[in-house]
């Protein structure tokens, strides 16, 4: 099975079309949050709509999980909601928070920023914040922007791979956290199509794609050497 992994749009509707008309050929697209940008000039309820136009045109299968921009803000408990809107893209195609799929015989689990509890037994997870203490959680400033609850259930349920985002500028785009492998494909918000990552789940290889960094290629008896030296790097850092 070829997987599409991207994350962070926050919004980018030219991304959205290079989805449609020129993403490598996959069979299962996954989205990793931050779909919505609570930053824009645009409505938030404008960009639900588009949105819910864009998956329901949209021919390929899809799992997607909320991020903090897909959050909705709530006045009068001044409390942030869970991203209810997601249920409305949701159909026989695309999964969404707590949802789980079925692919190729791996159950895909959708964990949203505000699902609870964190993780669940499953072949492959799809999150926003990666789990922390992982190079793909480390900024550039060497700060963790991880999720300490999701470390912690990665260590229950070792899923077979994490499909992560939110830190834009990771120190790394993988890492090997035990059985798991944990994937970020960061974010260049001045390039042309998004940073992706291709992976094929059998035999396990990833490629990474950026318009900044070129094309990165790791295979299966490479991955968990490379990730062992990615995470020294980031101790250093630290």
């Amino acid at each position: 099975m070829t997987i599409l992994h991207v994350a962070d749009f926050h919004f980018n509707q030219p991304w959205f079309e290079w989805l449609r008309h020129s993403a490598p050929s996959h069979h299962l697209l996954v989205m990793s949050g931050d779909l919505l940008d609570q930053s824009s000039a645009v409505p938030r309820r404008t960009q639900v709509e588009w949105l819910s136009a864009w998956f329901a045109d949209y021919t390929g299968a899809a799992c997607v999980c909320s991020g903090a921009h897909d959050m909705e803000w709530d006045r009068e408990t001044e409390r942030w909601r869970p991203a209810y809107w997601l249920r409305e893209i949701a159909s026989d195609t695309v999964w969404t928070d707590g949802q789980l799929a079925v692919f190729d015989g791996q159950i895909v689990a959708n964990i949203g920023s505000a699902t609870w509890p964190k993780g669940r037994a499953a072949d492959l997870w799809v999150v926003h914040a990666p789990p922390a203490g992982t190079a793909v959680a480390r900024r550039a400033s060497g700060r963790d922007g991880g999720d300490l609850d999701l470390a912690a259930a990665l260590k229950e349920h070792a899923p077979r791979i994490v499909f992560s985002g939110q830190v834009h500028e990771p120190r790394n785009w993988f890492d090997r956290i035990g059985e798991s492998l944990v994937l970020n494909p960061g974010r260049d918000e001045r390039a042309p199509f998004p940073n992706h990552i291709v992976v094929e789940t059998d035999p396990l290889t990833c490629v990474h794609v950026s318009s900044a960094l070129g094309v990165r290629r790791l295979e299966a008896p490479a991955i968990e050497a490379e990730a062992e030296t990615a995470m020294a790097a980031a101790a250093v850092v630290a």
